[in-house]
């Protein structure tokens, strides 16, 4: 077992940007995972980009009413050397329908009770190694866990698990909205706790996050998987895919795109802040977004296994 905490203290900690855009976020953990699933399903559009810019007029064309970088089409006379206008753009496939969801529709919180309030802009923390289940529950996590470090939204319940590690920091981890009213694990299992989670500050008010969660039973199958920008891995990955809705939520966004997800081998095709069910595991997703100023919005995503249990 491994376990470090590494910070550098200045000031107060800044806001936590992954509130933003949650004012139009649906509150997923209130939602059946099959009603979910439906509307997800539903909303998935395969449409490209729609449309690509003309090309520019031919060389000699006057900068800026012709040729050079305008591709408009729309040049009344070529250049001095015979430049001729530019060529109209092509079309898209479809126009692409406004986008509805901006927020997550999940949420998963750790903390461990060693942890210092926070007043920091950079914090890291790793743990790697055994952990003995203590207490299971439903509903709400501890406040201490809701309001320390979260992927996805700021929400709770419905469950929460407490984790003893080697070292004998206890980790509580709570989560929502992922299909399953209980947790994946029961008072008294082994499993493999890993954590690498970084959370930094770039400039005031903008608080940004990186890293990965997973839980996983004896034999090294996980159970439960959380990240933001995490690194793809054997088992699972994200990338990005088409276009599927336009969006103007900032000035940084021009649509979303699709979501593809890999999990052990089998590919599924999903929307942005969306939920799908591959493998023996409910996903769910946010979006891949551009980089706007300083600010960047992590790609964030979270499973859970949900084969059933044996056992008592």
């Amino acid at each position: 077992m491994r376990t470090n905490t590494a910070v550098a203290t200045s000031g107060t900690r800044p806001a936590r940007h992954f509130d933003r855009g949650f004012r139009t976020a649906l509150r997923a953990s209130s939602l059946p995972a099959v009603a979910l699933l439906v509307a997800c399903s539903g909303s998935l559009n395969t449409s490209n980009d729609p449309g690509t810019a003309g090309s520019g007029g031919s060389s000699g064309g006057f900068r800026g009413e012709c040729g050079a970088l305008s591709g408009a089409g729309n040049c009344a006379r070529g250049g001095t050397g015979g430049g001729g206008p530019g060529g109209g753009g092509t079309g898209g496939s479809a126009p692409l329908p406004a986008c509805t969801l901006f927020g997550p529709m999940f949420s998963v919180c750790f903390a461990n009770d060693m942890e210092q309030p926070a007043t920091t802009t950079d914090l890291r923390l790793t743990t790697s190694g055994a952990a003995t289940i203590e207490a299971i529950g439903s509903g709400a996590a501890p406040a201490s866990c809701v309001s320390a470090h979260g992927i996805g939204t700021r929400g709770a319940g419905p469950w929460w698990i407490q984790a003893r590690a080697a070292d004998n920091r206890l980790w509580t981890i709570g989560a929502a909205g992922l299909g399953t009213a209980t947790p994946p694990v029961r008072v008294g299992d082994t499993v493999s706790l890993d954590l690498d989670w970084h959370e930094y500050s770039v400039v005031p008010a903008s608080w940004e996050k990186q890293g990965r969660l997973q839980i996983s039973d004896a034999t090294g199958t996980p159970l439960l998987w959380a990240g933001a920008d995490a690194a793809a891995e054997p088992w699972i990955s994200f990338t990005a895919g088409d276009y599927v809705c336009a969006s103007n939520d900032t000035p940084c966004d021009t649509g979303m795109k699709n979501v593809t997800a890999i999990v052990n081998g089998t590919s599924i095709t999903m929307p942005p802040f969306c939920a799908a069910s591959v493998g023996g595991y409910f996903l769910q997703v946010t979006r891949f977004s551009r980089l706007c100023g300083d600010y960047h919005e992590a790609f964030e995503a979270a499973a859970v296994r949900v084969s059933p249990m044996t056992g008592p």
